[in-house]
């Protein structure tokens, strides 16, 4: 295996697995598992492709924390469910999936208040070597600030992923490489609540951050043009607490296994008994032949 710390986005591939997969029942006809089946061959795959030397699936512990909440009370406010919503389906198999890693013995970490973007950034700030993060959530692409970081970010399940560094920061979005949180408070992203500066979209973000260098250096410059100081003067409060929201909470206290991958289950018996109950006697076998290959010597 290589040196590499793996840290995967455990509730963007659940739902990515789930959508990637028709609905399975297991044998009880009733518990659905097609996001149990797709995420095992996810970590499959992961596991077989990047070999890493450490690995960890991050978990929400709060999907919206309130810290977030207080600084934009707009984020994520649109997820909340109302009372006569149907219940969310991948959530009861998040659940099924963590029983089957900590039957198998793969870590998870979460931390309480966070989100899993919180304990990723947080792992991966105090990892020395090469970390490699999994997740289809383009917030993450600020880790890549740090030199050590790269994103993979999941355009087709795990088998298309693009490698996120800050040379692929630059060249899509035209910014610095280590300017991405700056120009997505800029910009917002509607699907997590956030507005962004009204009249300054993805195009003219990019503009202002390669001419001024960052959010600071923009809201600092004395050679704005009117309309667009006027507009960041409209959005001050926004900016405000969008800077809590985006930015990535790297020093929360996480509560995560070693990070190893075992070559078997340190319960044998209860893997099995989980396998049966669940229908994937066929994903884990294709999880064990993966941590053996990955193991074996080049």
């Amino acid at each position: 295996m290589s040196a590499t710390t793996l840290l995967i986005d455990g509730s963007s591939l659940a739902y990515r697995a789930y959508h990637a997969i028709p609905v399975v029942t297991a044998p009880d006809g009733v518990t659905e598992t097609n996001a149990v089946h797709g995420f095992i061959g996810f970590l499959s795959r992961l596991i077989l492709d990047r070999r890493p030397a450490r690995l960890w699936v991050a978990l929400d512990a709060d999907w919206r924390p309130q810290f977030r909440v207080d600084a934009l009370a707009s984020y994520k406010a649109h997820r909340v469910a109302a009372a006569d919503d149907p219940p969310d389906p991948v959530e009861p198999q998040i659940a099924l999936i963590v029983e089957v890693l900590a039957a198998y013995g793969i870590s998870t970490s979460r931390s309480e208040g966070y989100e899993a973007e919180d304990v990723i950034a947080s792992i991966a700030k105090r990892t020395d070597g090469p970390v490699e993060v999994v997740t289809g959530d383009r917030d993450l692409f600020a880790l890549v600030r740090y030199a050590h970081v790269r994103v993979l970010y999941t355009l087709r399940g795990v088998s298309e992923l693009a490698v996120v560094d800050q040379a692929w920061v630059s060249a899509k979005y035209g910014i610095p490489g280590d300017r991405y949180m700056d120009h997505a408070i800029l910009r917002g992203d509607p699907s997590d609540g956030l507005p962004g500066v009204a009249g300054i979209g993805e195009k003219t973000a990019s503009d202002l951050l390669r001419r001024y260098g960052s959010l600071d250096g923009i809201l600092a410059a004395t050679d704005l043009s009117p309309t667009i100081r006027a507009k960041l003067g409209r959005g001050a409060e926004y900016l405000r607490g969008a800077r809590t929201v985006v930015a990535l909470a790297e020093d929360c206290p996480v509560t995560a296994g070693d990070g190893s991958i075992p070559a078997a289950s340190p319960d044998e018996a209860a893997l099995r008994a989980l396998s049966d109950r669940l229908g994937i006697a066929g994903p884990l076998d294709r999880l064990r032949g993966a941590v053996r290959l990955a193991s074996a010597p080049a």
